[in-house]
């Protein structure tokens, strides 16, 4: 709770909603894919989460830099832990990166966002983004309509459309 309305005060400077332009690296989705895979191939499936990483400009924002984070999965759920979470925020501020949002998979077709999805997101503000890859990843993410993508919008996560979806994010 105490992260929340530390990032809450901290982020409202430069605080923004949607992006009207979201570019992301066509090497960022492939390697979260490789990531999600690791854990949806298993024996035992189970979800994956990897953050997105990058820097704002005045077109909007790209993203540059998959994070995987250390976290405990299962098959339908996923927690990262407050050093886990210490480890990507240390690289973030290494590297000049602003995190950008989170992904992460659900085992079957429903991209929506759960209750857990809603308050274990690491540190949504207003323009976050959250992204639900639907059976593991197993067919990859692409087209992003495929799956949820989610904004922090006024202390809520709004599931965007495919029109905005289409509109708004481009791989390059």
């Amino acid at each position: 709770m105490w992260l929340r309305k530390l990032c809450r005060s901290t982020t409202q400077a430069h605080s923004r909603c949607t992006p009207n332009l979201v570019r992301i690296n066509e090497a960022v989705i492939k390697q979260s894919i490789d990531s999600f895979l690791k854990f949806g191939l298993s024996d035992k499936p189970h979800e994956g989460i990897v953050y997105w990483a990058g820097k704002r400009d005045p077109k909007g924002v790209i993203v540059i830099r998959c994070l995987t984070p250390n976290a405990k999965t299962a098959w339908g759920s996923f927690q990262t832990s407050a050093q886990a979470n210490a480890e990507i925020i240390k690289i973030l501020c290494k590297e000049h990166l602003e995190l950008i949002g989170q992904v992460h998979t659900h085992p079957g077709k429903f991209v929506g966002h759960s209750d857990g999805d809603d308050q274990l997101a690491l540190m949504p503000y207003e323009g976050f983004l959250s992204i639900v890859v639907p059976q593991y990843a197993r067919g990859g993410m692409l087209p992003l309509t495929k799956c949820g993508v989610h904004v922090f919008e006024n202390g809520y996560f709004r599931r965007l459309g495919s029109v905005e979806i289409k509109k708004t994010f481009h791989v390059i």
